[in-house]
């Protein structure tokens, strides 16, 4: 990442709703380092129980506080070391999936990492450009892009189907990336497979394009996720969303957002 001559302010915000089971696997955690530097994970874990809601708690945190030190893949595979044991045979195994991002005050971009079909989107606000960061570690993914004239329906069928985890995480599974945008967005499939590529990166566009801060657009993101939710009916899915934002010097001395 290429360092920049003004610091920049990292904001963040977190916005999360427990899925129709009523005990969330997500977790989300974000670290603001002494130099302002941001690291910030989210864990959705595989399972909805008390034990995969701790863990998937603990795990954000080790994941984002090593995102901040050590970079997004360290903070991935530290947390994968924590349950790559299950334990004893009567204990259940616990995995999950997980995506991490570090920003920092004088450098411009941010990088992530990740593992299975937590997402992360970037607008730059100067282009107006909306970007997917990562490729879902599914089997349907892969079908996609082994076969990509093969049937749609047969990939979507196979799209819950993570074929790499946090659990079973190394350097050559977890992937890494990096984006010159300003501001990035982590989120659980709750929030990318309920609205759907499209629709996101349209409310991603609408709110970044109007300098929204990072709660409002973490808000409006999972607002939408639940209308569209209980809209398609059955079992919603929990449902997080992390934003970062790079906030220039400038950006910080424009007037604050009027309500509409």
């Amino acid at each position: 990442m290429t360092t920049v001559t003004q610091p920049s302010t990292v904001l963040s915000a977190v916005a999360t709703a427990v899925g129709s089971t009523g005990v969330t696997g997500d977790g989300a955690y974000v670290h603001t380092l002494r130099d302002g530097s941001v690291g910030a994970c989210l864990v959705d874990g595989i399972g909805h129980s008390e034990q995969i809601t701790a863990r998937a708690a603990l795990l954000a945190e080790v994941g984002a506080r090593l995102a901040g030190t050590k970079g997004p893949l360290h903070g991935l595979l530290t947390a994968a070391e924590l349950i790559a044991d299950p334990g004893p045979d009567d204990n259940p195994e616990e995995d999950a999936v997980a995506v991490a991002a570090v920003a920092h005050p004088d450098r411009a971009g941010i990088a992530l990492a990740w593992t299975g079909d937590c997402a992360a989107w970037s607008y730059d606000p100067a282009t107006d450009t909306v970007e997917r960061l990562t490729t879902d570690h599914t089997m349907g993914e892969f079908l996609r892009t082994v076969h990509p004239g093969g049937p749609p329906a047969r990939a979507r069928h196979h799209d819950d189907w993570v074929r790499v985890s946090l659990a079973r995480s190394s350097i050559a599974t977890v992937r890494e990336t990096e984006t010159t945008a300003p501001l990035v967005v982590l989120a659980s499939d709750g929030i990318t497979k309920t609205l759907g590529e499209r629709r996101l990166a349209t409310l991603l566009s609408s709110h970044g394009s109007t300098n929204g801060s990072p709660q409002r657009i973490a808000d409006s993101l999972l607002q939408a996720a639940m209308l569209c939710a209980a809209d398609l009916g059955g079992e919603r899915d929990d449902a997080t969303v992390i934003v970062l934002n790079l906030s220039s010097p400038a950006a910080e001395c424009a007037p604050p957002e009027t309500a509409s």
